[in-house]
């Protein structure tokens, strides 16, 4: 044993190259907040920022195009092999009094301690690629006072506001939860400007850093096929890109309908970014929930998404259930400043016609806001300064009788936009809205960031809350990455104020984390 303590502390003590971060650059990780930095800063062009992750034929052009002066730029490099491991990483968290943990993809973090562990290998030759990276967690998840009313006869685990229109338990068993999942893996074939393949990494759609209306890293990927462009197309007209995925989501089991079926998942996302100088990238998402069905997958499903814009077809054309979430967004980048402004406007379902789309756009709508700002200073150190603000708001429609649900939530698709009881959008338009605020340093050994996170929770479906009862989470947080040679560290320490977390009685919940990715021996 002794000599193993030995062995690792020297691994940490060397100087030896880093391993290639490109290789890590997945949707949430550590690469891919540096690269949008980076990206804010003007460098590592030409994608959209909307569609993400990248693929190979990405990295391949930004490998060739990185700069050799930046904080990072040891860790950017090309190790010129066509088979490399992946780095493991083992970290455990820990909540002192309730759930709480977002945008960690599978992971599910109840109260106490949860721990993570990551492994596996990634390879690529000419047009394939393979990348295989499970993920293995084990939520301590210990008992804590539930909100609502938990006798009623339904599942206690689940939300009791809302217990039969989405799939968000308030705990997952009574015990320990633990579960493997295939986490970041995926095997594609990049033919020229084509890509295609077999997946179950996360899908970012979006303009924003962290939030996105419509698909995050919040939830586990779910797995799926997906095609689309390798890489941004440069055309006369600018540059655009495309992803159209087709998969399955999974209940958690823990809702109220533990019967409730498997659902196909289906959506498109597709981005223009005007000639070259302007800074600016437009696009649309659209994403489709229905039932698995029973018979299995037909060639019709193919196109569900690219239904009708109006009209449920399920109400008015007498087919199955659906539902159907759409954002259009928008990104302007000063590209000689270093700062980025961006937003995005979304609907849940579909309006009956052009004329009621024109006349109440807001009905079942949620919208998104963001910007970043990066500096250099003499130092040679990165800055980011960023910013992002959700709000899902019920309009005053529900004051005229139109009844509207909170954007993720949907019925007769009682899951609503989740994935294995997680949603697969962003946590700050849950229920009402919120904010993300943040600062990051990087030097050349380390990522040091602050984060203050606000979002509004109230109890009803009206357009405001009483203030006894309006509920309101804080949670701020110091975050920091250590580079040893070819490893890290990297930890967290932070607190939630849960404001009226049940009327008039306000709780606390001291959140952290420590873990390690530990490069291999070469």
């Amino acid at each position: 044993m002794r000599r193993w303590l030995m062995m690792a502390a020297a691994m940490l003590a060397t100087g030896a190259p880093a391993d290639a971060q490109w290789r890590e650059l997945t949707v949430g990780s550590e690469a891919e907040r540096y690269v949008r930095a980076m990206q804010t800063r003007g460098e590592w062009g030409g994608e959209p920022a909307s569609i993400r992750g990248y693929g190979p034929k990405v990295l391949d052009r930004w490998i060739a195009d990185s700069l050799p002066r930046h904080p990072w730029a040891p860790r950017f490099v090309d190790d010129s092999l066509w088979i490399w491991p992946l780095r493991p990483s083992m970290s455990m968290s820990v909540n002192s009094a309730y759930p709480w943990g977002y945008n960690d993809g599978a992971v599910w973090q109840g109260k106490g301690a949860t721990f993570v562990a990551t492994a596996g290998f990634g390879m690529q030759w000419r047009w394939f690629s393979l990348r295989v990276e499970p993920v293995a967690f084990r939520a301590e998840n210990g008992d804590f006072a539930m909100l609502g009313d938990t006798t009623r006869g339904i599942n206690p685990f689940v939300d009791q506001q809302r217990p039969g229109s989405i799939d968000l338990p308030q705990r997952f068993e009574r015990a320990s939860y633990q579960r493997v999942d295939p986490g970041e893996s995926e095997l594609r074939i990049d033919a020229g400007p084509v890509a295609v393949g077999f997946s179950t990494m996360n899908r970012f759609w979006g303009p924003g850093i962290r939030h996105s209306l419509l698909m995050t890293g919040n939830a586990g990927g779910f797995p799926h096929l997906f095609l689309g462009t390798s890489r941004a197309l440069r055309t006369r007209a600018g540059r655009i890109a495309g992803q159209l995925v087709y998969g399955k989501l999974s209940p958690s089991g823990y809702h109220p309908d533990a019967s409730t079926p498997d659902r196909f998942g289906s959506g498109l996302a597709f981005s223009w970014q005007p000639p070259k100088g302007t800074g600016f990238e437009f696009g649309v998402a659209r994403f489709y929930h229905r039932e698995w069905p029973a018979g299995g997958l037909k060639v019709g499903d193919l196109t569900v998404p690219f239904g009708s814009l109006f009209e449920d077809f399920q109400t008015f054309k007498g087919g199955p259930a659906d539902n159907q979430l759409i954002t259009f967004f928008a990104r302007w980048r000063a590209e000689d400043d270093g700062f980025e402004f961006f937003g995005e406007f979304g609907r849940n379902d579909r309006s009956g016609s052009a004329r009621d789309l024109a006349l109440e756009p807001e009905h079942n709508s949620a919208w998104l806001l963001g910007f970043a700002k990066t500096l250099k200073p003499r130092d040679a150190a990165l800055w980011m300064v960023r910013g992002e603000y959700a709000n899902a708001r019920i309009t005053a429609l529900q004051q005229l009788g139109r009844g509207q649900a909170t954007f993720y939530e949907h019925s007769p698709i009682t899951q609503g936009h989740t994935s294995r009881g997680q949603l697969l959008g962003s946590m700050l338009a849950e229920r009402s809205g919120g904010f993300e605020f943040g600062v990051d340093r990087w030097t050349s050994r380390s990522r040091l960031g602050l984060t203050i996170v606000q979002r509004t929770m109230p109890d009803n479906l009206a357009e405001g809350a009483e203030l006894t009862t309006a509920r309101s989470q804080w949670y701020t947080a110091v975050s920091a990455v250590r580079l040893f040679g070819r490893h890290e560290l990297f930890g967290t320490v932070g607190v939630v104020f849960d404001i009226n977390r049940r009327p008039g009685r306000d709780e606390a919940d001291a959140h952290t984390q420590l873990g390690v990715r530990l490069a291999l021996p070469r």
